[in-house]
């Protein structure tokens, strides 16, 4: 008996033609991307803008308004005990003052709170450090949180 010649199950090796490289196909993608940064500069460039805008803004404001509550805070921390000890203060004005120095020793808890963390994010934004901006993320939010706090009626 012949022997029948043995035949391959293997396919043959395809050309390059016959496939697609990888780095084609990442070339393809990235090309995508980078056409639609460029697509979409001016609108990240102006939100970029306006979060530097309003980080400095509020830098601005609360350094504006700690001026008036720190002194209100120390003008309070003296007249509160004086206002206990004389008699015809009603109560009423007693309560009122230290509703006011216990708003403003959130006002101040909030503001240390700011002052830590917006020089960073200014920082972030002015050098498109998006990790920057990130780890920021949750200390922006305990900041939002503790404003928001403040415009709770009691």
């Amino acid at each position: 008996m012949a022997s029948r010649p043995k035949t391959s199950s293997r396919k043959p090796i395809p050309s390059n033609d016959d496939y697609v490289h990888f780095s084609d196909r990442l070339t393809g993608a990235l090309e995508n991307i980078k056409d639609t940064i460029d697509d979409n500069k001016g609108t990240l460039d102006s939100i970029q803008d306006m979060a530097l805008q309003l980080t400095s803004t509020v830098i601005l404001l609360r350094e504006i308004v700690m001026v008036y509550v720190e002194k209100v805070e120390r003008m309070l921390e003296i007249a509160i005990p004086l206002l206990d000890k004389i008699p015809l203060i009603p109560d009423k004005v007693i309560d009122f003052a230290r509703d006011i120095h216990e708003w403003s020793e959130k006002i101040i808890e909030t503001s240390d709170l700011a002052e830590k963390v917006l020089p960073k994010v200014e920082k972030s934004l002015k050098s498109a450090d998006v990790a920057g901006l990130q780890a920021s993320t949750k200390d922006v939010a305990r900041l939002s949180a503790s404003l928001q706090k403040l415009t709770e009626k009691k």
